[in-house]
């Protein structure tokens, strides 16, 4: 799920493809090493927090190695590279795309505990009226079922997802 958007964040800074690829593949293994010693402590900060950091690094430690062998960084130079890691707006860039992801795994999450806990027509009507936004009426067409039933039945999974995404984010 992180890894399309650590690979646009490394193209954001001038990387080519080939080093994108390596700076993701990098976080991502050591991603893996620090989740196997991760334990959430709201003092030490965030999971999102811990990923923008080891991101942020390994870009930086490709440009050490670049660096080191004399390496200009395709179309920008090692020093412009250097220099985005320490722009704030870059950094908040990185938080936002690692944001978007985390909310956007939260919601696929809850709705698969959802939709596991509601009928399938009940489901279903959520799906359509809410996701595809289309009219209730059609919806009760469709599904051979009263629109007051199709109302209640989108009302009901929004709130369960709402109840689901509190608990899944710790409030």
């Amino acid at each position: 799920c992180y890894a399309p958007k650590i690979f646009v964040w490394c193209r954001r800074f001038h990387l080519q493809e080939s080093d994108a690829s390596d700076v993701t593949q990098e976080v991502l293994v050591k991603l893996v090493g620090a989740m196997q010693s991760f334990v959430y402590d709201p003092a030490r900060g965030s999971f999102r927090g811990c990923l923008k950091t080891i991101t942020t690094n390994a870009v930086r430690d490709l440009g050490r190695t670049w660096q080191r062998n004399g390496r200009a960084v395709g179309d920008a130079n090692l020093s412009q590279l250097l220099e985005s890691l320490e722009d704030p707006e870059a950094v908040r860039v990185l938080e936002d795309v690692i944001e978007g992801a985390h909310q956007q795994q939260i919601l696929q999450e809850a709705a698969t505990q959802v939709a596991l806990r509601v009928q399938p027509h009940t489901w279903k009507a959520y799906q359509l009226t809410a996701v595809e936004q289309r009219p209730a009426a059609q919806v009760a067409r469709e599904l051979q079922m009263r629109i007051s039933e199709v109302y209640v039945a989108k009302s009901r999974v929004m709130k369960m997802l709402r109840e689901t995404i509190a608990l899944l984010e710790g409030c």
